[in-house]
């Protein structure tokens, strides 16, 4: 799974908005002002989104050593990957 930086994305749209006018602020035409609004409502609902850190790994790994005493379980890894992976979607959808 990959996940982006929102700082970055946030970063970019900004960038693509200051493309759509002069250095007076004017728009370079009526599509360009339409960008810019377009862009400006899409990093509104970015702002909307919540961000948390997770160590996967670290989880997974404290996991195993508080529930199955440390114990390597073969495909637990593999397992907790693909439904943490699974609610992230479930999670975009709602």
């Amino acid at each position: 799974m990959k996940l982006i930086d929102k700082d970055a994305v946030v970063t970019e749209i900004e960038r693509l908005q200051s493309c759509t006018m002069d250095e007076q602020m004017n728009f370079y035409s009526e599509a360009a002002e339409g960008e810019y609004h377009v862009l400006s409502n899409l990093e509104s609902f970015i702002d909307t989104l919540e961000v948390k850190e997770v160590d996967l790994e670290k989880e997974i790994k404290k996991y195993i050593q508080d529930n199955i005493c440390g114990y390597c379980v073969p495909g637990v890894e593999e397992t907790a990957k693909h439904f943490f992976e699974l609610g992230l979607k479930a999670k975009k959808r709602e």
